[in-house]
């Protein structure tokens, strides 16, 4: 089967998830609107049967969700000013076909995340704050500092699943807002804006490190140059 959104530009590919969890929050009866002056954090104001609550968007491509740590984890950027978290997600990571919507409440996320901090900092792990950290929606069986506080969707259904076909039909020039996500906001597969090469090569080593399950001095990456 061909990967429709490995088609798409980055920015393009964000912006039909995000769409995507907008439909499926509508198709739960909420209506959504964006909430200004908070720069990129995708956050939007839910409102239903008269009842409004603060909710995060958050797309992913390889089934991982990542929020920034503050403060040595004891606060969580943007999901600390959050009552619920939305999160569009494909299927399978290798060959998406559907994008699934959840909708979760924030203060779980937010147990999941602490536990997993806590758990990868007793391992030895190096967490820097303000940088996203990555949590697996599925649940993690390693029995590792990797696998705490993951496995989340095995407690909640999808509240929508569309086949990616059918979102690309209906978006067929799907355009991307001016603003990009901020570090975790959007797919979590991208690293966040990085200016220098060590930034680029640190960032890919505690990223290896927290899916390996090891500490980031165990990680040793080559780079070679061609010219």
């Amino acid at each position: 089967m061909t990967n429709l959104l490995s088609e798409l530009s980055e920015s393009v590919r964000w912006r039909l998830m995000v769409d995507a969890a907008k439909k499926g929050m509508g198709g739960q009866g909420y209506s959504l609107t964006r909430v200004p002056g908070r720069g990129l954090s995708n956050i939007w104001t839910v409102s239903k049967d008269g009842k409004s609550k603060l909710a995060s968007i958050r797309t992913t491509r390889d089934r991982y969700i990542a929020f920034p740590p503050l403060e040595g984890g004891a606060k969580w950027k943007t999901l600390d000013d959050v009552e619920l978290v939305v999160v569009a997600t494909v299927d399978s990571k290798d060959d998406p076909g559907n994008v699934e919507v959840y909708l979760f409440p924030a203060d779980d996320v937010r147990k999941r995340f602490t536990a997993h901090f806590i758990a990868r900092s007793k391992d030895g792990q190096t967490i820097k704050d303000n940088f996203g950290m990555w949590v697996a929606l599925d649940h993690d069986d390693r029995g590792i500092a990797a696998s705490v506080g993951t496995g989340i969707i095995d407690h909640y259904k999808p509240i929508a699943i569309y086949p990616i076909a059918d979102l690309l039909a209906d978006n067929p020039h799907a355009e991307a807002g001016d603003e990009e996500p901020e570090e975790g906001a959007g797919e979590t597969a991208a690293a966040p804006s990085l200016s220098t090469i060590a930034e680029v090569m640190a960032w890919a080593r505690d990223r290896v490190a927290q899916l390996a399950g090891v500490q980031t001095e165990a990680v040793k990456l080559d780079l070679k140059i061609e010219y």
